[in-house]
């Protein structure tokens, strides 16, 4: 099933997923398990997460970084 959301996902470097959201860190989560095309039932590690705010300090943007657990 496609991924519908706000957001987008991409493959990293090595064994890596990156998801892009300016809305919500689900978004970004979910954007990047999309782009990773696995199987049901993979198991991932959240490596990386960057906010970057914008205003007083408000969010403006979630990226985040994935690679399959062990």
């Amino acid at each position: 099933m496609a991924y519908n959301g706000e957001g987008r996902g991409e493959r990293g470097e090595g064994n890596t997923w990156v998801g892009h959201s300016q809305v919500k860190l689900d978004n970004a989560i979910r954007a990047a398990v999309h782009a990773s095309d696995v199987p049901s039932g993979t198991t991932f590690v959240v490596t990386r997460l960057e906010v970057t705010t914008k205003g007083d300090p408000n969010v403006g943007a979630y990226k985040v970084i994935i690679t399959p657990g062990i």
